[in-house]
């Protein structure tokens, strides 16, 4: 059985519990939650409180008052949302502070991750952004590639398969014949930032690294792909 634990995200265990039973059980009274839940009356009113300030439920008016949970992929969205402006405030916090660069690497084990880091950069080009990704990235890089180019960043952007069309940027697609390990997943920005990366199935294996020869390997790989060679 699935469990549901939104525990890492600043939610209680209880709230977690919580909002499990009002997805399988759909939208409730607080009485009716409680005994779904098997909880005090108290702890299940306190937890459907911090579900609604949180935003994966919703009080509707009427006595009794009733509860029903936010769709899974709302919550998804908002805690999405969140945490990238987190980051983006961790970020500017850290590079207000004065030190010496470390072109270090980091690794990237999962889509999500890919996606993260990838969306990161992008957020916050200056320049230019070049991109090359399986055609299903693109949907999920959709809302900050048409930031860049609303900005006026200069975008370069390569599909692996046939992508949809973007109503504001051009996608090229990736010659077939190419060769790597899986589909690459290639970003370049600024050149400053990159990622090399793969992604086979379900799963995307490479690193995130500003080193310039790094940077630099990213573009070229970029280059030859998108040459069919």
């Amino acid at each position: 059985m699935t469990t549901v634990n939104l525990t890492p995200f600043g939610f209680t265990p209880t709230e977690s519990q919580v909002y499990q039973v009002l997805l399988e059980h759909g939208p409730g009274t607080g009485y009716a939650i409680a005994r779904a839940a098997n909880l005090a009356r108290a702890n299940a009113y306190s937890a459907l409180a911090g579900l609604v300030a949180k935003g994966a439920a919703v009080g509707e008016s009427g006595r009794p008052k009733r509860y029903r949970p936010e769709p899974p992929q709302v919550v998804v969205a908002r805690l999405s949302s969140r945490q990238n402006a987190a980051l983006d405030g961790l970020a500017a916090s850290l590079e207000a502070l004065t030190g010496p660069e470390s072109p270090s690497l980091v690794e990237i084990d999962s889509p999500r991750a890919a996606v993260r880091l990838i969306s990161h950069d992008i957020a916050r080009a200056e320049q230019s952004v070049t991109l090359m990704a399986p055609a299903d990235a693109f949907p999920l890089l959709t809302p900050v590639l048409r930031q860049a180019v609303q900005a006026g960043r200069t975008t370069s952007l390569w599909s692996v398969g046939q992508a949809e069309a973007l109503p504001f940027a051009e996608v090229s697609t990736v010659p077939k014949g190419y060769r790597w390990p899986g589909m690459p997943l290639i970003n370049v920005v600024d050149d400053r930032t990159a990622v090399i990366a793969a992604r086979q199935g379900g799963t995307v294996q490479g690193h995130w690294g500003q080193a310039p020869a790094f940077v630099a390997a990213a573009r070229m790989s970029i280059e030859r792909l998108g040459a069919g060679s």
